[in-house]
């Protein structure tokens, strides 16, 4: 069933009030390093210095494992996006973005890990 164009603006109106109450921060927060992984995914699927192949470094042939391995290491995300610091040597714009958004938050919530 399709929504009238009043629903779409209610429910719209909804998501603003929930992000600026902080009452969406979690969601956002998952979001937020959804896409961090999602960078550093995509910065590992470029040649290394010297033409290194991350998945035979690590063993992460897919994203799903890659994360399982970010997740597992303590501090694994924040000090896996804080090794770029502070020159984003290798990093595009894009993934310059997730990773400081997500290392921003921790810094935020003064959780300065790795």
């Amino acid at each position: 069933m399709a929504l009238t164009n009043a629903e779409r603006q209610r429910r719209y109106r909804q998501r603003l009030k929930a992000r600026a109450s902080g009452e969406a921060l979690g969601e956002q927060a998952r979001a937020a390093v959804d896409r961090a992984v999602e960078a550093l995914w995509t910065f590992r699927q470029r040649p290394g210095p010297g033409g290194i192949d991350w998945a035979a470094v690590d063993g992460c042939e897919t994203i799903e494992s890659y994360r399982a391995e970010l997740a597992g290491a303590p501090g694994g995300l924040l000090a896996t996006a804080r090794a770029f610091l502070p020159d984003w040597d290798g990093v595009l714009p894009q993934e310059r973005a997730a990773l400081a958004a997500v290392i921003e938050a921790a810094d935020a919530l003064g959780m300065r890990g790795g």
